[in-house]
């Protein structure tokens, strides 16, 4: 069985590309290789992470409606089930995500 991989879209436009790398549920952990969307989108996931590691809560609720509002989806590169994930972070070449 090949590794899990997804195309990760926002509204049909490709992001990047995420290749699972372990399961520690409820995330999955992966990595990341950028897409032709990627420059439109990725100051929403930096702004996350600096959220994230700030503890201001208000930020990050800000931080995770915004990446929430591009409707990202998980388009799996091997099977049909598309993944709608509840949280997706992404830091350089490294993403997790649940659902």
């Amino acid at each position: 069985m090949s590794a899990q991989s997804w195309d990760l879209r926002s509204r049909k436009r490709s992001i990047g590309t995420l290749f699972c790398i372990e399961i520690d549920q409820p995330w999955f952990r992966c990595e990341f290789t950028s897409g032709e969307g990627w420059e439109e989108v990725g100051c929403l996931f930096a702004a996350q992470a600096t959220a994230t590691d700030s503890g201001d809560q208000e930020a990050l609720m800000h931080a995770i409606s915004a990446v929430r509002n591009l409707e990202p989806e998980l388009h799996p590169r091997e099977g049909k089930e598309i993944i709608k994930p509840v949280v997706i972070q992404i830091r350089g070449d490294k993403a997790n995500f649940r659902y």
